[in-house]
């Protein structure tokens, strides 16, 4: 029972909006609402979303691998038109040194280059594996012989690496790049620029 002889305590002015969390503090006393030094920044990082989830800046392109003697390499998949099993190659009087012949592409004559010879690596042996990847140039068809063709991949532009300067030469300007794939480089290669490098070698 209050006495009344003790005067009322004193009354609380609250502010006109809040949660009660916020307005009281511990034994339900008025709270001060002070901002702590760096309290606003934390606040607006607290509503930003984990860096896992955060968005990833990327520029997909789609490439096909293939192989050719212990390295990969890859071409743009707009340049390839299809990819045929080596079941046939006549060889052909006169023609420039990395061209290994003609087949026969469902009635159609495919000329078709050795990439080994081209990239001075000598002349490919065909196998089982070996493909003939069938790409356009110039408004032209042209077969390149691989060793093998391994897939179709998703490669980030933003992640393309300058080819090492101190192997380049005027003929290999065909590399326009290197990419790390499975923790190992991929040569990234301009099917043009192949296709018009100087100095074809046949080993």
């Amino acid at each position: 029972m209050t006495d009344p002889s003790e005067p009322p305590p004193p009354r609380r002015k609250l502010p006109p909006w809040g949660m009660a969390e916020d307005l009281l503090g511990e034994g339900g006393s008025l709270a001060p609402r002070v901002d702590e030094p760096g309290a606003i920044h934390r606040f607006v990082d607290s509503l930003a979303p984990p860096a896992a989830e955060a968005d990833v800046v990327q520029h997909l392109e789609t490439w096909v691998t293939f192989r050719i003697a212990a390295e990969t390499y890859a071409l743009p998949v707009t340049a390839v038109l299809e990819i045929l099993r080596v079941e046939g190659i006549t060889r052909v009087p006169h023609a420039p040194p990395s061209v290994r012949g003609i087949t026969n592409m469902r009635g159609r004559v495919l000329p078709v280059m050795d990439l080994r010879a081209r990239l001075g690596l000598g002349e490919a042996t065909i196998v089982t594996a070996s493909r003939i990847m069938v790409v356009a140039s110039l408004a032209r068809s042209i077969g390149l012989l691989v060793d093998s063709v391994e897939q179709v991949a998703r490669l980030d532009r933003l992640r393309f690496q300058a080819p090492p300067r101190d192997v380049m030469t005027e003929e290999s300007t065909y590399i326009v790049g290197v990419y790390q794939l499975d923790d190992r480089p991929m040569f990234l290669l301009d099917v043009d620029r192949v296709l018009h490098t100087h100095g074809d070698v046949r080993s």
